[in-house]
């Protein structure tokens, strides 16, 4: 199977990295397919230095190595460099997929975006092929520019309506749509008329936390002292880190003896930081930066009593995922993601968006309503249950092998 897609490659030392994540899906999508090509953006190694929100892992560590080609793929999200090297890159396509039996297509983006490009070659080839995508692109860089200066909203309204034309005229053609979540699945499934929604999952089997953890920790939500809150991501505008000190704010004046953390890195730190400094929380929230030990991440999650979101645009974060798989109730802005989320299973409680006062007022609640903070971790382990690696991949592989066959 071809898959393009946004995570970039770094060759580091003589080494070639990846995502930690996105190399888990990598071996979950051999064990499906038995080999992979991987075609993704080479990320200049100064740009590398400066992002740290990526945990990279070798790919030499891979199990089975001989099962994985990586191709990289220019990196060309300028239009004089996406120019220069298009004709090069779209020839390179087309010898990729007239080699591999599979192709699945990850979208996001407009200049640079290569994975739309391989799906304009794969129809000229007049092969099948699936898109994937894990938020709604053309919607985020408006929502995200709301708040910017006059020059990056004029450039974002210029951009998203060629991101929808270029998302349309790819995804029409799809033979297969797999879509991270509710929010994606409505945007993009008039477009395509095979469309599945699906979870990207990668925590194991054995991450969930345990029938007698879950019944301890429902237990001791009864009289915990402290109310222990955690969340997992970037610090960006699409995840509006300083509606969540705010929440968190307001939780503590109404009484919540408190201790958060928040786990990542991001653009806003300094701000964010600044804030809590602000609003005298530096004793009750800690900014992390990046936890590199994924186990030791999924401990804290399974830790915390709640994990509170402030997500404003519309995608499909996987650490709501990860944090039912641990027994944590996520509480945050309603989104058609969440609601699909929890609508049979419960673990969850929303708020709208942008309503950070009423989040911080629910969060308060649920730390003078213990039976019902308790309620929702036992349902939020009863929810996560059903997760894992395994499971999300070898369905989504059913329905390539059932849906590309040539």
């Amino acid at each position: 199977m071809l898959l393009v897609l946004h995570p970039p490659l770094r060759v580091q030392h003589g080494r070639l990295m990846w995502d930690a994540q996105a190399c888990n899906g990598l071996e979950q999508w051999a064990d499906n397919f038995g080999s992979i090509v991987v075609a993704a953006p080479a990320i200049p190694e100064a740009i590398a230095e400066r992002d740290k929100t990526i945990v990279w892992r070798d790919t030499a560590t891979l199990q089975d190595l001989e099962r994985f080609q990586f191709v990289q793929l220019p990196w060309a999200y300028s239009l004089p460099e996406f120019f220069r090297t298009y004709n090069a890159t779209r020839k390179l396509f087309a010898e990729l997929i007239g080699q591999c039996q599979y192709l699945q297509f990850a979208i996001g983006g407009l200049v640079g975006d290569w994975a739309a490009i391989a799906a304009l070659e794969a129809q000229r080839q007049g092969r099948n092929y699936a898109i994937h995508a894990d938020r709604v692109e053309h919607q985020v860089v408006l929502q995200v520019a709301k708040k910017a200066q006059l020059k990056s909203r004029l450039v974002a309204n210029i951009r998203s309506p060629l991101m929808a034309q270029l998302e349309k005229c790819v995804i029409k053609r799809a033979s297969l749509g797999l879509w991270h979540g509710q929010d994606c699945y409505t945007a993009y499934s008039p477009l395509c008329l095979n469309s599945h929604v699906v979870h990207d999952v990668h925590t194991k089997v054995n991450d969930a936390i345990a029938p007698a953890a879950l019944a301890a920790k429902v237990k001791a939500a009864l009289s915990d002292p402290v109310l222990r809150i955690c969340y997992a991501g970037r610090i960006s505008a699409m995840k509006a880190p300083l509606e969540w000190v705010r929440a968190l704010g307001v939780a503590r004046d109404l009484g919540v003896n408190l201790q958060a953390i928040w786990f990542g890195n991001g653009d806003l730190i300094e701000e964010m930081s600044a804030l809590i400094s602000a609003l005298n929380l530096d004793s009750c929230v800690e900014l992390y930066g990046l936890e590199r030990d994924r186990g030791r991440l999924l401990q804290k999650i399974r830790e915390a009593h709640l994990m509170p979101f402030t997500h404003i645009t519309p995608e499909s974060p996987r650490c709501l995922i990860e944090s039912l798989v641990s027994g944590t109730p996520i509480v945050g802005y309603e989104s058609q993601y969440v609601e699909e989320l929890t609508e049979n299973y419960g673990g969850g409680a929303f708020v709208p968006v942008h309503g950070w006062q009423p989040l911080g007022e629910l969060i308060a609640a649920l730390y003078h309503d213990r039976s019902r903070l308790a309620q929702l971790i036992q349902e939020a382990g009863t929810n996560g249950a059903r997760f894992n690696d395994e499971a999300v991949f070898r369905e989504r592989s059913q329905l390539i092998r059932r849906h590309l066959a040539h």
